[in-house]
C-alpha cells in the first residue's frame, strides 16, 4: 500500500469520527441547492454526482467539535462552506474553458458556459442568504470576506497569466486569497461555535491559512510528478493556461539566466496547443533545477506551522484529529 493511500486512509478514519455530521451535511447541500428552475435542479445533481472528499466542512466541524458534541448551527455552516467551494470549482472552470471535473464533464461543457456563470453565482449566493436566514451573521461576514479575496486572486491570477517575472511573493499572495482564504475561515467559523474554542478563534484561523497553503502548493506540485489523479483533471493544464506555479518559479530562479531563457520564451507563448507541445521540456527543467524539492520543503513548512498554531490552545483528540488533516494534505504527494 502506498504512502497516499495510507493517508487517503487516515482522512477517511478521521471523517469517520464525524460521519453523521458529514451525512448531515450532504442533506443540508441538498435542502438548499432545491431551486424552482428544472436545469438548476439538473446542474446541482449533476455536480453531487461528483466526488467531494469535503475537506473544508470536514474541518469546520472538528474545529466545532466540543466535549458536548457538534452544534446544529455547524452543520448548516459546513454545508454553506461547501456550496462557496463548489461555486468556485463551477467558475474556475468556466474561466478555464474546463472540460472535466471530478473525473465528469465539467458544467460548462454539460450545460454550457452562460449556466456555469449563473450557476455558480446561485451557489454563492444561496450560501451566504441561508447563513442571513439563520442569523449566522459572523459567519456570513467571513465568507463574503473570503468571496472577495477570491475573485480580487483570480483578476491577480489573470494580471500574472504568461509572466514568468511573478515573484514567490506575489504566488504566495495570490493562493492564500484563492485557496487558503476559505479553509482558514472554515477552521474560524468551526471555532466560533464552539463554546470552548470561540476565545482562539483567530488561532483556528492561522491554523486553516497555513493548511490551505499546503493544499494548494501541493496541488501545483501533482502537475511535475505526472499524476493526473489531482481533481480528476489532466495534469499540464495550468501551464498550457498560463498559470506559472511555485515549482517553475523556484526552479526558473535557481537556473539562472542562460539555463532560463529557454523557458521565458516558452513562457510567452500563449498558443494553448504549442504549449501543450513544450510540457515535457519544462517538467524536465523543473525537475532539473529543484523546482519539486524546493516546493515540497515549501509546503511542509506550512504543515509545520500550522499543527504549531494549534499546540498552545487545541488538546486532546481535537489537536489529533486536525494534525491528521494536515499529514492527509502533504503526504498527497506520495
Amino acid at each position: 500500500m502506498s504512502l497516499m493511500d495510507r493517508e487517503r486512509i487516515k482522512l477517511i478514519t478521521l471523517q469517520r469520527k464525524i460521519g453523521p455530521a458529514l451525512k448531515l451535511v450532504d442533506t443540508e447541500f441538498r435542502r438548499i441547492t432545491d431551486g424552482n428552475s428544472p436545469m438548476t435542479q439538473a446542474i446541482c445533481e449533476h455536480i453531487l454526482q461528483g466526488k467531494s472528499k469535503k475537506f473544508r466542512p470536514t474541518l469546520l466541524l472538528l474545529s466545532a467539535q466540543s466535549k458536548s458534541g457538534i452544534v446544529d448551527e455547524a452543520i448548516g455552516a459546513a454545508a454553506c462552506v461547501e456550496l462557496v467551494h463548489t461555486a468556485t470549482l463551477v467558475h474556475d472552470d468556466f474561466i478555464d474553458e474546463a472540460l472535466i471535473r471530478r473525473g465528469l464533464p465539467s458544467v460548462n461543457v454539460k450545460f454550457g458556459s452562460s449556466a456555469a456563470l449563473i450557476m455558480g453565482d446561485f451557489l454563492y449566493s444561496k450560501a451566504l442568504h441561508t447563513l442571513c436566514a439563520a442569523g449566522q451573521h459572523h459567519a456570513v461576514e467571513l465568507l463574503a470576506r473570503t468571496t472577495v479575496l477570491m475573485s480580487e486572486a483570480e483578476m491577480l491570477q489573470l494580471e500574472h497569466r504568461f509572466d514568468m517575472g511573478i515573484s514567490e511573493d506575489r504566488y504566495l499572495q495570490i493562493i492564500y486569497q484563492k485557496t487558503a482564504s476559505l479553509i482558514e475561515n472554515s477552521c474560524r467559523i468551526g471555532a466560533s461555535l464552539n463554546e470552548e474554542m470561540a476565545p482562539v478563534e483567530e488561532v483556528f484561523g492561522e491554523f486553516g491559512a497555513k493548511t490551505g497553503m499546503v493544499f494548494q502548493i501541493t496541488d501545483d506540485i501533482f502537475d511535475y510528478l505526472g499524476d493526473e489523479r489531482r481533481l480528476g483533471k489532466p495534469t499540464g493544464q495550468d501551464w498550457e493556461e498560463g498559470r506559472i506555479a511555485l515549482p517553475l518559479i523556484a526552479a526558473w530562479r535557481n537556473a539562472g539566466e542562460t539555463a532560463g531563457k529557454r523557458i521565458a520564451e516558452l513562457a510567452a507563448e500563449k498558443d494553448t496547443k504549442l504549449r501543450a507541445e513544450s510540457w515535457a521540456e519544462v517538467k524536465t527543467f523543473v525537475t532539473e533545477f529543484g523546482g519539486v524539492e524546493y516546493s515540497f520543503a515549501k509546503a511542509r513548512q506550512f504543515g509545520e506551522d500550522a499543527k504549531s498554531a494549534l499546540g498552545p490552545v487545541a488538546n486532546g483528540a481535537q489537536k489529533d484529529l486536525l494534525a491528521v488533516a494536515v499529514e492527509y494534505v502533504i503526504n498527497r504527494l506520495n
